[in-house]
Order: structure tokens, then C-alpha cells, then sequence
């Protein structure tokens, strides 16, 4: 996509009214703020540059522009935001775009006609009676759920769908590539995908269905037939793809985001019911093992996982995966293990023990403890060894984590688990850590490096007084270019913390050229332009300046310049006498009397 038809939709959209849809925003000077979307907060520290069109939050570091917010909000990639701003700024994309997302549409369009198609059959058709009384009775299902999540039932014939939706005027070319109907072998016709099944419409993060699960209805003996697969999901189109999609996630995601806790089950099911039961942040990763796009999805809602899988060996297959994918994508992850007495899984807990399921989603343990556990239950502890191969495969795990903590952390733990002494387990720590192969970066990330770069992406983080003073400072400067020249008269670049100094530095150069170019009088020198490389930092600096000074009157602004100028000067001074101090232990060391008298001739002059 064009850098022309970024800049058309940012252009036709103001970013107050669009953050505006989302959070309610309270003008804050020249500014606009409010508590953040994306944490948890009670003091806004969520603010928005009308001007730069940016937002930032001060409490959690995000940033961005149009396209960042609408990813971050909504749970999206780039191209799906751009889809969304270009429809909202009416801006057309380029006509292969237009002819991919009208197929794209049309697809959506089977899929929903058909969902609607056959929640009508569950609902009213005399051919549901006893799917109804199932859904009911042995699901539990509650007749809003199945409203809500539009469930329902494809019948036990080879063309009723096929034939509800020709008459719609759909092709059968156009339901195949839906993945509603199957190809005959002769390939000389088409028949129904689904057949006698419960069907779960599957949407993607937006709301959109884009395919199905259906569940095989059991035999008159309440037995599943053992001939038919007891789960059919819609095969990979154009609009679904299961490793890219968590079902659930477009209800969950605003609880998700809202507790910072995303919890992933195995089936669909699983999430229908627990949801149903009142706890909505819960997402399934439809059977299979969880993928990096899945988890990358999930990312953008939190940082912290709770895995629930089946306690079968399929479903701790299931869970060593997905923990090995989670701690690839850098999240927090823990595993729940639901107690004997809750059923087998959430399905059953929320049905029959609803009380259990907050208690065991509270009492997930980090995912290391998980291993241990099994361990600890499994392994023969008077045979060396089983106690050998145990304490490797722990191990194997630890050696992946990235923290030297976290590791030290974890080898305390087995060894007091397998009664082996810490320098042992360290020794052999290091020889399976020489064995990992280090990443090598791929040829998107050094620009995604450049991007997350804390010089150029965000502020750093301004835990000194010297920080925060020079944080201070070049933010007033931005913000109010009337102070420009007293502060550049009376301040130096080494007076600001070192993170800070290049950007004065860029400040004053681009302030004398402006004023050398012919500009009169301090005020009518607009900001000097910052380096595409500075751009979105400074954007954020003038929000600071509109987050702690916005509010002040002019005059007492100019009263807060001088007091952080005067500060600045104050700090480069101790941090001069600690230099000096230093050198002076280091001649007395040496014996160096000339080198003394000029040291304590510098300390003097800074004491006058």
C-alpha cells in the first residue's frame, strides 16, 4: 500500500474523534486526556496531540497514531486497519484491493446467511426437536446462549444448505470456496460439509463469522456414532484460517483486556459454557496445539496467559506446546489443573460446580511449577535414573527462558525438588544452553528494533531527578516556543541527562537556524522541527508538557521553566562534584600533589 493513501486517510480523520468512539476524552489544555484503554487505571494518563495526531499513555507506554489505536483497540494487523480507516475517511484502495475484499465480503456474506440458516432450523424446524432437547438437557445450553452465539443445527441431508443458499443466489463455486459444501469426487456436483451436527459459528476478532464447528449429534443411546468424526471444522479459505483465529476472542477480548488475563481452553465448547457461566475471558484455541499468530493475536489484548487443557496426554501435549509457543511470544504464563471433583473439563466444572472454576483460574501455577508437579508425581525418586532423565527434561526447560533470575530461580526449586545441589544443576544448565542455537534475526526485525528503540519509539524511562528534570525541560521547550531562547542562553547540552542531550542539542541547532534565517522575536519562532528519526518523541513530549503544565497559567509556567533550568544546572553541578571527588581519591592514591591542588581548585570554584 501506498505511503500516499496512509497519508489521504490520516488527512480525512481527526484522531480526537476517533479515540473519541472508544474512550470519552476531557480536553487538558491543548491536549485531550483520559484514563488509558489499554491498562487499568483511575488517574487519566491517556492523552492525544491534536496537532501531531498522536496519542500516548503515560502510565503504560503505548503510542501511536491513527492505524496504532484502531490495531491496539480492536485487536487487529495493519491491513485490517487500514480497511477500516479507508472505509470510515471513504477512501478507495487500489482495485485489486477492492476485487479481493469484495470476494473477502462475499464469502462473509455465505458464511452469515448460512449461520442465520441453520440457528432458524435449531430454533423451529420439526427435524431439531430432540438436537433442541439436547442442547438444552445434556449442553445446558440456555435459549439466550444459543441466540447470542446463533447456534444451530445442519440436518441430516446432503443439500438443504446447498439449496437455502442457491435460492439466495450464492453459486456453488462461491460455497465451496466458503468451505460450506464439499466437491463430489466425480467432480460433477456439490453436497453439505455439515451434516446432522451442532453447529458453533466461528467469527473472527471483529465479530465476523468466517467458518464453523460442528459437532456430531450422539445416537439415540446417547453414544457419539463411532464412525463419524465427532468434531468437522470449516477447511482453510480466503476468510478462515484456524492457526490465525481464537474462538471467542471477539466477546472476550474487552474483559481480556480489561482483567489482563486471557485464559485458553481447548474446545469450543469449553468456551460457550464458561462464558455462559459469567466469566468472559476465555478463548479457544479450537483443538489444536496454539500458534504464534494466535498467540500474537493475544498479545494485543495482554501479557499474561492461563492454559487449560484436558488432563489426558493428549491435552498436556497440547499444554507443552502452547507454553513453549507463549514463552517465544514473551508472555506471562501459568497452568490450570482443575481439582478431580470439577469434572474432567471446563465444560463440566461450569455446569456442574460453577463455584470451582474463579478458584481454580486463581490458582494457576506458573508453568514451571506445572512441570515440576508432573514431575514430582511421575518420577521414582529412590531410582537415580528416573531422577536423572527428570531433572533433565526440567531442565531442557529452564535453559529456554531468557532471564538469568528466572533460571536461578527455577534451578533453587528442583533442586531442593530432586535433592541435588545448585552448582551442580548450574554446571549442567550451561552445557544445555550451549547446545540452543542463538536466534538469528530475521530481515524484518532490525527495522522493528529501530522502531521499539527507546531514543526514537518512546521516552526513556525517567527513573533519576536528572531524567525527569531534562524530561521536563525539552518538553516545555516543544510545547512553548516562547521559552526557547532564555533557555538556550542559559543552558548547556551537558546539563541534560545523557538520554536527553542529543535532542536538546537537535532543539538548539534547529532553533539558530530558524532564528538566522530571519525569524524576529522569541514567540513568533515556531517549534523547530524535530528529525523523522525524533518525530514521534517529541510528540510525546508534548504531551508531557500538556500532562504536567498544561493546566498552569502562562506566568507560572515561565515560574516552572526557571525552577527546572535553576534544578538542571543544580544536578550538573553534584554530578561535577562526584566526578571531581573521584579523581581526587584516585591522585591521593597515586600521590599526585599537582593533580590535587587543580582538583581542589575545580571543587572550590563549584562550592563558590
Amino acid at each position: 500500500m501506498s505511503s500516499g493513501v496512509i497519508e489521504e486517510i490520516k488527512s480525512k480523520l481527526d484522531i480526537v474523534q476517533l479515540v473519541s468512539d472508544h474512550v470519552p476524552l476531557k480536553k487538558a489544555g491543548s491536549a485531550w486526556r483520559a484514563c488509558c484503554p489499554f491498562h487499568g487505571e483511575k488517574t487519566p494518563s491517556f492523552y492525544v496531540n491534536v496537532d501531531r495526531q498522536r496519542y500516548h499513555c503515560f502510565g503504560c507506554g503505548e503510542d501511536g497514531d491513527i492505524f496504532g489505536f484502531i490495531q491496539r483497540i480492536e485487536g487487529v494487523d495493519f491491513p485490517e486497519a487500514l480497511r477500516i480507516l479507508a472505509k470510515r475517511a471513504g477512501v478507495e484502495l487500489k482495485p485489486e484491493d477492492r476485487q479481493a475484499n469484495e470476494e473477502r465480503q462475499r464469502l462473509l456474506e455465505a458464511n452469515r446467511m448460512a449461520a442465520r440458516f441453520w440457528h432458524e432450523v435449531l430454533l423451529k424446524h420439526p427435524v431439531a426437536e430432540k438436537v433442541r432437547a439436547y442442547a438444552a438437557t445434556r449442553r445446558a445450553l440456555k435459549p439466550e446462549t444459543i441466540e447470542d452465539w446463533l447456534i444451530g443445527y445442519a440436518p441430516d441431508t446432503w443439500d438443504a444448505l446447498l439449496n437455502a443458499l442457491k435460492r439466495k443466489g450464492f453459486s456453488e463455486e462461491e460455497l465451496f470456496k466458503a468451505g460450506l459444501v464439499s466437491r463430489s469426487e466425480r467432480g460433477t456436483g456439490h453436497f453439505d460439509r455439515f451434516r446432522n451436527r451442532l453447529m458453533f459459528p466461528i467469527r473472527d476478532v471483529h465479530g465476523n463469522i468466517v467458518g464453523f464447528t460442528g459437532r456430531i449429534i450422539p445416537g439415540p443411546d446417547g453414544k457419539d456414532p463411532e464412525n463419524e468424526a465427532k468434531y468437522v471444522n470449516t477447511n482453510q479459505t480466503l476468510v478462515y484460517n484456524k492457526s490465525h483465529l481464537l474462538f471467542g476472542l471477539d466477546r472476550a477480548k474487552q474483559e481480556i483486556r480489561k482483567q489482563g488475563l486471557a485464559v485458553v481452553v481447548e474446545g469450543n465448547m469449553d468456551v460457550v459454557s464458561v462464558q455462559q457461566a459469567g466469566f468472559r475471558n476465555v478463548v479457544a484455541s479450537s483443538g489444536t496445539a496454539l500458534t504464534d499468530d494466535q498467540l500474537k493475536l493475544l498479545k494485543r489484548f495482554t501479557s499474561r496467559v492461563v492454559l487449560s487443557f484436558d488432563n489426558d496426554k493428549a491435552g498436556e501435549a497440547a499444554a507443552r506446546r502452547g507454553i513453549d509457543a507463549a514463552v517465544l511470544q514473551e508472555l506471562t504464563v501459568r497452568v490450570l489443573r482443575l481439582p478431580p471433583e470439577a469434572g474432567k473439563d471446563p465444560d463440566d466444572c461450569v455446569r456442574q460446580h460453577p463455584e470451582l472454576w474463579p478458584k481454580a483460574v486463581a490458582a494457576a501455577v506458573p508453568y514451571m511449577e506445572w512441570y515440576l508437579e508432573l514431575a514430582k508425581e511421575r518420577t521414582d525418586f529412590h531410582d537415580p535414573e528416573a531422577k536423572r532423565e527428570a531433572s533433565h527434561q526440567i531442565l531442557a526447560e529452564i535453559a529456554k527462558m531468557k532471564e538469568p533470575v528466572e533460571q536461578a530461580h527455577w534451578i533453587r526449586e528442583t533442586a531442593r525438588l530432586f535433592d541435588t545441589p545448585d552448582s551442580l544443576l548450574f554446571e549442567r544448565l550451561q552445557q544445555l544452553k550451549s547446545r540452543i542455537q542463538p536466534h538469528r534475526a530475521t530481515a524484518a526485525e532490525p527495522a522493528a528494533a529501530v522502531e521499539a528503540s527507546p531514543s526514537i519509539r518512546q521516552l526513556p524511562k525517567a527513573q533519576t531527578r536528572d531524567a525527569v528534570v531534562s524530561e521536563f525541560t525539552l518538553a516545555m521547550l516543544y510545547k512553548w516556543p516562547e521559552f526557547a531562547e532564555e533557555a538556550i542562553s542559559r543552558v548547556l547540552p551537558e546539563e541534560f541527562e545523557e538520554n536527553y542531550r542529543q535532542l536538546y542539542t537537535e532543539y538548539v541547532l534547529a532553533y539558530t537556524a530558524k532564528r538566522n534565517g530571519g525569524s524576529s522575536g522569541a514567540a513568533s519562532v515556531p517549534v523547530p522541527a524535530p528529525t523523522a528519526e525524533s518525530a514521534q518523541l517529541v510528540a510525546t513530549l508534548e504531551l508531557r508538557a500538556e500532562m504536567e503544565f498544561g493546566e498552569l497559567a502562562p506566568e507560572r509556567r515561565k515560574d516552572a521553566l526557571d525552577r527546572l533550568i535553576g534544578e538542571l544546572q543544580k544536578l550538573r553541578i553534584d554530578r561535577r562534584k562526584k566526578e571531581l571527588r573521584q579523581e581526587m581519591a584516585q591522585a591521593e592514591k597515586a600521590g599526585d600533589q599537582a593533580g590535587i591542588q587543580e582538583i581542589q581548585r575545580q571543587l572550590d570554584g563549584l562550592l563558590q
